[in-house]
């Protein structure tokens, strides 16, 4: 059990996942602190990875149209670091898996691609790594799917509004990170851009001159392209959180589906509310939506679940049980977290010169 976290960690944490990109001088501001107590804190924070940052591309950029949600149950029969392994070997051909975790009898993959084939390729793909001998560590898979054109998604992550609910600050409820409804189309980015970009993504806690080094370009360069790409909005920086170090027992993933003969309208009024609103990770269209919450306890669980799905029943717009997979973080193991790096570089057409990168969140220069 980690220690809990003091006022001062708690606020600056929140003050992060609101805006990542806040100076030590403006979280001071923000928070009220001396500006060296908030750098301390910060510095602090990440050195015992009790958070991290990331920054996310921006996919719909990029010409990627779809986003799938799959997850399902694995064989109790097989341990769990065997069956572990087995998806990693899947998830290490398979780039377009960003996210991955796994739980006692259970597994999740987010994943983000360029067509409805690639999509194929890699379910192709995952069926060939679980054949004959393997085929007792598959799971049994099912697959939620959001294409742009017709979904809103929020995957740069909406973690202050659950954790203001869950630290029970005496601060006024944050607005939340919605989904949004985002136009796809491929932006066209300079080879140095695209090198910058990369480098960005697989090493967020580099500095520019650390950076510039890498890329045996100066710092002004370096931070002359990072502008120029955050004025195109390529990609977002977002501070992650590793729950089990937060006394955070539960991550329930839950798969809606609605009925067909809602009126849209109606619908649309149902995209609101605290089971969107506290979701850290969502992606919605009109019949069906994925959502990811967090949780203190099982009694939290049971309380907080029935409160955010109650305007739901009671509207009797859901197409059967909402689909809950409940996950304690003590058992569970992220097997990718932000593995960005390697789609971005298949999307980009540039090799990657490591056969297998870690993950990028945590990869530091």
């Amino acid at each position: 059990m980690e220690r809990p976290l003091r006022d001062s960690e708690m606020l600056v944490i929140y003050w992060l996942m609101r805006d990542a990109n806040l100076t030590d001088a403006a979280l001071a501001r923000r928070s009220g602190m001396k500006e060296s107590t908030a750098s301390s804190i910060r510095r602090r924070l990440m050195d015992s990875r009790h958070i991290y940052f990331a920054n996310t591309p921006a996919f719909h950029k990029l010409g990627c149209t779809v986003f799938v949600q799959l997850y399902g149950s694995t064989n109790p029969a097989v341990p769990k670091d065997v069956k572990d392994s087995a998806h990693l070997r899947f998830l290490d051909r398979t780039p377009e898996i960003f996210d991955s975790a796994s739980g006692e009898g259970f597994i999740m993959m987010s994943g983000v691609y360029r067509n409805f084939s690639d999509y194929l390729l890699s379910i192709d793909r995952y069926e060939r790594c679980f054949s004959d001998i393997q085929s007792s560590e598959k799971a049994d898979l099912r697959a939620a799917f959001f294409p742009l054109e017709i979904s809103h998604v929020c995957y740069t992550y909406n973690f202050a509004p659950a954790l203001h609910r869950i630290f029970g600050m005496d601060t006024p409820r944050p607005e939340p990170n919605l989904p949004l409804k985002l136009d796809v189309h491929t932006t066209e980015l300079s080879l140095v851009e695209k090198r910058t970009l990369v480098n960005l993504v697989e090493y967020p806690h580099a500095s520019d001159a650390q950076l510039g080094h890498l890329m045996g370009r100066s710092r002004q360069t370096v931070t002359n392209v990072r502008k120029r790409l955050e004025r195109k909005g390529m990609y977002k920086r977002v501070c992650i959180i590793p729950l089990v170090l937060w006394n955070i027992d539960l991550i329930a993933y839950v798969h809606l589906r609605f009925k067909s003969d809602i009126d849209p309208d109606v619908r649309r009024e149902l995209s609101c509310g605290d089971w969107i609103n506290l979701s850290w990770y969502t992606l919605e269209r009109e019949s069906e939506a994925h959502a990811t919450y967090m949780f203190k306890d099982y009694r939290d669980y049971l309380s907080e679940m029935q409160r955010m799905m109650k305007p739901l029943i009671d509207a009797d717009v859901l197409k059967g049980d909402p689909v809950i997979s409940l996950v304690s973080t003590a058992a569970a193991k992220e097997l990718r977290d932000g593995h960005y790096g390697a789609l971005l570089r298949k999307i980009l057409g540039m090799a990657d010169p490591v056969a297998s990168r870690p993950s990028n969140r945590r990869s530091d220069v």
